[in-house]
Order: structure tokens, then sequence, then C-alpha cells
């Protein structure tokens, strides 16, 4: 009897126990982020959640994965979640409609110019055949264009023939030859040098020779004040900053986060994370803020009113993290 009434205490205390942080982690805020589905942005969230990063800043991430960009910002706009991965650029275009979005950098990997082995610098494209990801107006394109009309005096439009597709699809057009060259972003300039093609020039290097130097951080994390509470917003940023400390020095995470990297070979993987490595943000100041209006203007007098219509004025305060 004794003995059936002590394992009968123990149970009960046992269940108290247990359901104590069952309770606790119930009551965790819960923060919600959109993001691409196979977007690098997952190696960071994959760390913030693997190694409890949330847990120990008080909330509890939900990672919402969705198959393109204009789908990540209907979820943010309609309030389905509290952040959001995008650029600065279309914050401002946000802010200039009367929401006050802010802005964090999330990484500062410049995408780049790749070509076939020894096809020369961006002045031996005339005549040649370019793949471009991100259309028409992307903003690497429109930096490009402007640099080889000041340096090689042609018009990168009139006087190429553009592709326009996804980044996979024209990846393999340069690797099959189809192009001579592909203007894309960094995940994929790190494949490609993998895979035997050469950096032309990256869009950084292409930005400093027009006098944005240093190229600011455009990609980052974006939310509302006014709908995600500052506690949240802040827990958020000092997770994410502790995981991106975990993936500048601890190779082990980056083995664990390989089958998610969707790599081929181990030059891919090494690629992609020196790359990713060397993308990792310094703390935002004055001086970012200043290269982001540099660059603002830049690409206003590149992309002319039409982009004006869609970006708004340059707003500093876009970068003011309350």
């Amino acid at each position: 009897m004794i003995l059936r009434c002590l394992a009968v205490g123990l149970l009960a205390f046992l269940s108290v126990t247990a359901a104590g942080p069952v309770r606790a982690l119930a009551d965790m805020p819960v923060v919600k982020i959109a993001v691409l589905k196979f977007g690098t942005v997952n190696w960071l969230m994959d760390t913030v959640k693997s190694r409890g990063l949330d847990a120990e800043e008080g909330f509890e991430l939900d990672v919402l994965g969705l198959a393109g960009k204009p789908a990540t910002d209907i979820a943010f706009q309609s309030g389905e979640v509290d952040l959001v991965v995008t650029d600065w650029i279309w914050a401002l275009g946000q802010r200039a409609k009367g929401k006050d979005l802010r802005f964090s950098p999330y990484l500062n990997a410049s995408g780049a110019l790749v070509t076939t082995p020894d096809l020369g610098g961006l002045c031996a494209l005339k005549g040649k055949r370019i793949g471009v990801v991100g259309g028409a107006k992307d903003k690497s394109w429109l930096i490009l264009q402007a640099l080889a009309e000041r340096d090689c005096g042609f018009d990168l439009v009139r006087e190429t023939e553009a592709l326009f597709g996804a980044p996979p699809l024209m990846s393999r057009q340069l690797t099959d030859g189809a192009v001579d060259a592909v203007s894309t972003y960094w995940h994929f300039v790190a494949k490609l040098e993998a895979a035997g093609m050469e950096q032309s020039i990256r869009i950084s290097e292409a930005l400093a020779e027009l006098g944005v130097d240093p190229a600011p951080p455009l990609i980052g994390f974006v939310w509302d004040p006014a709908r995600t509470e500052q506690g949240k917003s802040r827990a958020f940023l000092r997770a994410v900053a502790r995981a991106g400390e975990i993936l500048a020095t601890d190779d082990a995470m980056w083995e664990a986060l390989r089958p998610k990297m969707r790599v081929k070979t181990d030059a891919e993987f090494v690629g992609l994370r020196d790359a990713y490595r060397a993308g990792i943000p310094d703390p935002w100041t004055a001086s970012d803020t200043a290269s982001s209006r540099k660059l603002y203007d830049l690409l206003v007098s590149l992309g002319g009113p039409s982009l004006v219509q869609s970006t708004g004025p340059f707003d500093p305060d876009v970068f003011n993290n309350p």
C-alpha cells in the first residue's frame, strides 16, 4: 500500500513537472516569418531552431516556406506572418504607401557577372549572348549596363542579346554554352565557379566603380512595428545574429545543413559556405545608410520614372530599428 501511494505520488509529480515546460513553450510568443522555400535564409533559420536560439531568446520561431517572392510579400501584407525576407527598396515602396516598415540586413553577399572560361571582362560582351536573372529591371543588370556604358563605350542592352530566366535555367544555359555570360545571384555564382566558370565582376565591385562604396546590404528582414511588438522583433534579431556567429565559425553546423543545401560536389559545398560566411553583415551604421542613399539614387537614375513610382522617396528611417 505504501509503495502504491509512493508510485501514485511520483507519477503525479512527474506529470506536473512535465506539464510545466509544455505550458511554458505554449505560452511563448510566436514569431512567424515568410521565406522562399529553398532560399539560403533557411540555413540561418535552421540554425536558430536546431540550436534552440529562439527559445533562449523567449520566443518560438515559425518559418513559412513559400514558392516565390510574390507569395512571401502577400503573406506579409495580409498579416499572416510577422516578418518577410526582401530588399529595402521594396520596403521603401511600402513606406511611401504609409506603412512604417523597418529593415535589418540578412546577408551582404553580392551577385556577379559570370562568364565562360577565358571570355574576358565586361567589355568583351559586345555582340555576345547574356543570361539575366531577375528581369529587364533587375538591379544588378541595371548596374552592369551603367558600368559598360561608362567603361566600355557601348549599350549592353542594344549590343548584346539578353535572355531572361530563373537562376537554375540561366546557369544551365551558361554551362551548356548557350550563352556567354550570366548575371546571377551570389549562391549560383558559387556553384558556377565550382563548375569551372569564371567570375568576371561582382556587383559590389561594379558599385564601387560607380561611386557606391562600400556596397550596402540590400536583402534583409522587414517588419511592421505597429504589428509586431518591439520585444518580439528585437528577440528575433538577437537570435539571428547569434546564428550568424555560429555559421561564421562552426563547420559542424554546416555539415548538418549540407543535405538542405542541394549541392552536388564538395567544391559547391565549400564555395557556398565560404561565400555565405564572407557576406555575414556587421551591425548597421550611418555609413551603410549613406551608401544606401547613393545606391538608391543610382538605381533611380538607371531605372527611370517607373522605378521612382514603384519605390517612392528614399527614407533613412527604414533602417531605424526601434
